[in-house]
C-alpha cells in the first residue's frame, strides 16, 4: 500500500473517532440536562460537598431508596431504622432529609446524627466536614452548639494519634493531617472552654511535624490569651523546646539564643517554684557560657589574626563586663593585664 494511501486511510479513522467523540459529548450534555431538570446533577458529583435543593425536592437517593413525603415522617424513617441498625440504609435517608427540607426543625438533627454515625465508622474527615456543615448552616439553632464542637476536637484528636499501618513494624502517625482541623476549631470557637487545649495541640502537632516555628507561634498564642490556664505553663516550656530544636539546626545564631534567654527569664519569673526550675538554670548557664564563648574567640581572632589589640582589648574587657561568671572570665582578665601592659610598652616606644 502506498504512502498516499496510508494517509488517505489514517486521515479516515481520524473523521470517524473526531465523530464518535462528539456524538458522546453530545449524549453527556443531554443526559446531564435531563438529570438536572429532575434534580439529579450532583448524581455526577463525586465529592462529598453538601447541597441544598429546593425545598421538598427529591434526588437521586429518594428516587433509589425509600424515602418520606414530609421532614417529619422522614426522620421517625431514620429513627426506625436506626433502632434496626440499618445505618447505611439511614445515612441515604439523613442525607434526603437535610438536603430536601433544609428549613425543617428536623434538618439540624439529621446532619448531626449523619455526622454522628461517619463518625463512629472512623470516617473522619467526612464526620468533621458534617458537623462543619452544621456549624455553617444551623449555628443559631443548635441547642448544645458546645458539644458539636466536642466531636470536631474528639475527631480531631483521633487523627492526630492515629497510627497507619499499624502492621508495619507497628506502624506511624502523621499528626500534621490534624492541624487544620484544631485551626477549624479555634475559628469556630474562640471562647470554647476547650479552645486552649486546641492551641495546645495544634502547636504539638506542628513540633512533632518538625515545623518548630509554627508550633512556638501556636505555643505563644495560648501563653498571650490564657495565661492563667493550666496548659500555659506547659506551652511556654514546649516553646523553648522548640527553640533548643532550631538551636541544634542553627547551632550559632545569635537570635535564636536570645530568644531561649528570654523565653527562660519568662518561665522562671512566671513559674518560680516548677519543677523545671533547675533544668531552665543549667540551660541559662550554658546559653551564658556559650555567648561569653563566642565573644572570646572573636577576642582571640583580634588578638592573634587579625593583630589588632585595641580591638582584642576591648573585647576581652566586654568578657568581663557582660559575663563577670562565665569560664572564660579568668583568661580574659589575663589578657586584659598583658595587652594593657604590651599597649603601654608601644606607646612608651613610641614616645622616645
Amino acid at each position: 500500500m502506498s504512502a498516499v494511501s496510508l494517509a488517505v486511510v489514517e486521515l479516515s479513522l481520524l473523521r470517524v473517532i473526531k465523530g464518535l467523540i462528539m456524538r458522546i459529548r453530545i449524549i453527556s450534555l443531554i443526559t446531564y440536562f435531563l438529570f438536572a431538570s429532575l434534580g439529579l446533577a450532583d448524581f455526577f458529583s463525586k465529592n462529598e460537598n453538601y447541597f441544598e435543593k429546593e425545598e421538598g425536592q427529591k434526588s437521586l437517593i429518594g428516587f433509589l431508596s425509600s424515602s418520606e413525603n414530609n421532614s417529619e415522617a422522614q426522620w421517625l424513617l431514620v429513627k426506625n431504622k436506626i433502632m434496626n441498625k440499618e445505618y447505611r440504609s439511614a445515612k441515604k435517608n439523613l442525607k434526603e432529609l437535610y438536603e430536601r427540607w433544609p428549613n425543617s426543625l428536623e434538618a439540624p438533627g439529621a446532619v448531626i446524627l449523619h455526622a454522628q454515625i461517619l463518625k463512629d465508622e472512623k470516617k473522619w474527615d467526612s464526620s468533621f466536614n458534617l458537623y462543619q456543615y452544621a456549624i455553617d448552616n444551623y449555628i443559631n439553632r443548635l441547642p448544645l452548639y458546645g458539644e458539636v464542637l466536642a466531636q470536631q476536637y474528639d475527631i480531631a484528636l483521633s487523627v492526630m494519634e492515629e497510627r497507619r499501618l499499624e502492621f508495619l513494624f507497628g506502624g506511624y502517625q502523621v499528626p500534621e493531617m490534624a492541624i487544620p482541623y484544631f485551626e477549624k476549631i479555634i475559628i469556630n470557637g474562640p471562647k470554647w472552654i476547650r479552645a486552649p487545649e486546641a492551641m495546645f495541640n495544634l502547636g504539638k502537632c506542628h513540633q512533632l511535624a518538625g515545623a518548630y516555628e509554627e508550633a512556638i507561634t501556636a505555643y505563644l498564642e495560648l501563653t498571650l490569651i490564657y495565661p492563667e490556664h493550666d496548659l500555659a505553663e506547659q506551652a511556654l516550656w514546649s516553646r523553648i523546646e522548640c527553640l533548643k530544636e532550631l538551636r541544634k539546626k542553627y547551632p550559632i545564631s545569635p537570635q535564636i539564643t536570645n530568644r531561649i534567654i528570654i523565653a527562660s527569664t519568662l518561665y522562671l519569673s512566671s513559674y518560680p517554684d516548677s519543677d523545671r526550675k533547675n533544668e531552665i538554670i543549667f540551660l541559662r548557664n550554658e546559653l551564658y557560657n556559650f555567648q561569653a564563648k563566642q565573644m572570646h574567640d572573636q577576642a582571640i581572632f583580634y588578638e592573634e589574626i587579625a593583630k589588632n589589640d585595641n580591638a582584642a582589648l576591648k573585647t576581652y574587657q566586654s568578657i568581663v563586663k557582660l559575663y563577670p561568671k562565665s569560664k572564660y572570665t579568668d583568661d580574659a582578665l589575663n589578657k586584659i593585664s598583658n595587652l594593657e601592659s604590651k599597649l603601654l610598652r608601644k606607646q612608651n616606644g613610641n614616645d622616645s
